[in-house]
């Protein structure tokens, strides 16, 4: 009966013993604990936040749709919003996380070459043993009180630039190319193309070059390269707002595939142009001819190395999905296809290219190939999500974009630089439009008219891209003007510009509605007449009214080149498409083309052969 009593006295003493010599390391554990779930408390108050916002955002867009006005878009009051929530948590979410903040200098004044990524603190109580912390570096110093409060708030409200390289840009990339409408796309495919590589690489020097000189007049302390850096991730157009209210208003085909291709491409021509401008370096004072093509070769070896690995991925799914009985589970399929659709994005980081052009391409290569093998369920989920994912996305960007103009740290402001690079910006967008557009319009049918030019000029908006690339780097003052630059920039045309769309559109008496559609069939109907006459070896096998996108007269050279590469080879081999590769290519090469024909195929031509 002793020994009953005994035990738990003496479990209680050991217990109490036990706790005393640790006593320190409990009131740590305790504090630390206490410290985690204000943290948590604290991000979940932002998120939703963020969250509340964007369900307002959705509401204002329905709105906006619903009662049809013009006078503004929702983007640019969805960056009204981000502003508004940025002057609320700046100005009144002070003390919302208390904090304590630690200068920790190197020992023995060691000097540092690179910064730390991690930094490992440990604490030792008195009378109890170490106990050990790990912290992300945040880039920044700031010495008064003060700013450490205002970090404290950024750190909380402000996302790495990461993530938005990683998570935010990569829906909304693939989803140009999704969704791409590849009839517009591809008449106007030489077109495009020009203004995306020429006209895109004149911007970014023409802004560059204008931006040094403006600074080096003012004494302003900017490096070449630095501007030219600058120039390079300015040039990426985000013209979402135009493009809605285009959809909106129902613009002419023509003028909304010419400003639809130049922000699809233009973004992957501006990120690669921002790369290659950075990792740029010379070992002599004047830039050679052989640094030069050793750019130009950098430059054309990462867009097109990242433009084959992200269209090769597209045609693996395409391939994958026509052998396999996947589409039997629209779950399963339409989850393969999301995945291996960032997988493209990812893969080319890995491998030192450019995800955004290998996603994109992915997109371009999914809708034209996989697209047709998904089951009917696959393909309206995808096609939904892509689009739901890539709406959140911006707006989420958009609103993201006003409130760090109060909540963030790594911005310095310079009026005197803004203001130059809206002039620079303006006249090098205007340097390459008018010149080149004459160019075209030597060869081009139909050519591109001068209201077309003025509102290819003003479509000029910078949005999300812009924004993630000069948020990426903001370690020196510059690169933080530069930061600051480009959000006031992002703001400006998004407000004005895409204010002013509809009334642009009006005062340059472009066509919209059922006068556009009309003047696209009339359009239609003479170019097609006028190349029945030019090529009268064809007049009877093009018809007159055959649909637009069978008439091979109905592209450029190379497209209609690659229609029948694709019509013959490509289709077949990624696709059920018919005749299969066991009626296109010669006999010899029956034994591989029988591999490659899948049972659906030969059911289908069967089919055809039977009811003939």
């Amino acid at each position: 009966m002793k020994l009953v009593w005994f035990l738990p006295v003496a479990l209680l003493i050991v217990t109490q013993v036990a706790l005393g010599s640790n006593n320190g390391n409990n009131g740590l554990d305790m504090a630390a604990q206490r410290r985690a779930a204000n943290i948590h408390r604290m991000d979940t108050i932002i998120l939703l936040t963020y969250v509340s916002v964007m369900v307002v955002i959705v509401v204002t867009a329905w709105a906006f749709k619903h009662y049809r006005l013009r006078f503004i878009h929702e983007s640019g009051v969805t960056l009204f919003y981000g502003l508004l929530i940025g002057f609320v948590i700046r100005y009144f979410g002070l003390g919302l996380l208390q904090s304590q903040t630690f200068d920790v200098e190197t020992k023995n004044k060691t000097v540092v070459k690179e910064p730390p990524d991690y930094l490992m603190l440990e604490v030792k109580p008195e009378g109890g043993s170490s106990v050990s912390f790990h912290y992300e570096l945040i880039e920044g110093f700031f010495a008064d009180k003060r700013k450490k409060i205002e970090q404290q708030i950024e750190q909380k409200s402000v996302f790495s630039p990461e993530v938005f390289f990683n998570m935010l840009i990569p829906p909304i990339i693939f989803n140009a190319g999704y969704s791409l409408k590849k009839r517009h796309f591809f008449r106007n495919i030489g077109s495009i193309l020009a203004i995306v590589f020429i006209g895109t690489t004149i911007s970014c020097f023409g802004t560059g070059c204008l931006m040094f000189v403006f600074t080096s007049i003012f004494q302003m302390g900017y490096t070449f390269k630095e501007l030219l850096f600058f120039g390079a991730l300015i040039s990426a157009t985000d013209p979402v707002t135009i493009i809605s209210v285009f959809n909106d208003m129902n613009v002419e085909a023509d003028l909304f595939a010419l400003i639809f291709g130049e922000s699809a491409l233009n973004d992957a021509v501006a990120i690669v142009l921002s790369e290659v401008i950075e990792n740029f370096s010379t070992s002599s004072e004047a830039i050679t001819l052989h640094d030069f093509g050793s750019a130009i070769a950098g430059f054309a070896g990462v867009f097109f190395g990242s433009l084959m690995l992200g269209f090769g991925i597209g045609c693996m799914n395409a391939f994958l999905t026509k052998m396999t009985l996947i589409s039997e589970h629209p779950l399963l399929e339409s989850s393969l296809f999301v995945l291996i659709s960032y997988i493209s994005f990812l893969v080319a980081e890995v491998c030192g290219l450019t995800g955004i052009v290998s996603v994109l391409f992915c997109g371009i290569a999914q809708a034209h190939y996989t697209y047709n093998n998904l089951s009917d369920e696959s393909q309206s989920n995808t096609k939904h999500f892509f689009h739901m994912i890539s709406f959140i996305m911006e707006s989420f960007i958009f609103c993201y974009i006003g409130v760090s103009v109060f909540v963030t740290n790594n911005q310095r402001w310079s009026f005197s630089f803004l203001l130059f690079s809206l002039i620079s910006i303006t006249a090098s967008r205007a340097l390459f439009v008018y010149p080149l557009s004459w160019l075209l319009n030597i060869r081009r049918r139909p050519k591109i008219p001068k209201r077309y030019q003025h509102m290819i000029l003003f479509a000029g908006l910078r949005g999300a891209m812009a924004f993630a690339l000069a948020g990426r780097n903001t370690s020196t003052e510059n690169r933080q003007t530069i930061f600051a630059t480009t959000t006031a920039v992002v703001i400006v045309t998004v407000l004005v510009n895409g204010g002013l769309t509809s009334w642009m559109i009006e005062y340059l008496q472009i066509k919209h509605g059922k006068d556009a559609i009309e003047e696209g069939q009339r359009l239609e109907n003479s170019m097609s007449c006028s190349r029945g006459e030019q090529h009268s070896d064809l007049e009877e096998t093009i018809p007159v009214t055959m649909a637009p996108g069978l008439n091979p007269w109905d592209k450029a050279f190379l497209p209609r080149k690659w229609y029948h590469f694709d019509a013959s080879f490509m289709k077949p081999l990624l696709t059920h498409a018919t005749p299969s590769l066991e009626q296109t290519l010669p006999p010899f090469c029956l034994p591989i083309t029988s591999l490659l024909t899948s049972s659906r195929q030969r059911a289908d031509e069967t089919s055809s052969f039977d009811s003939e």
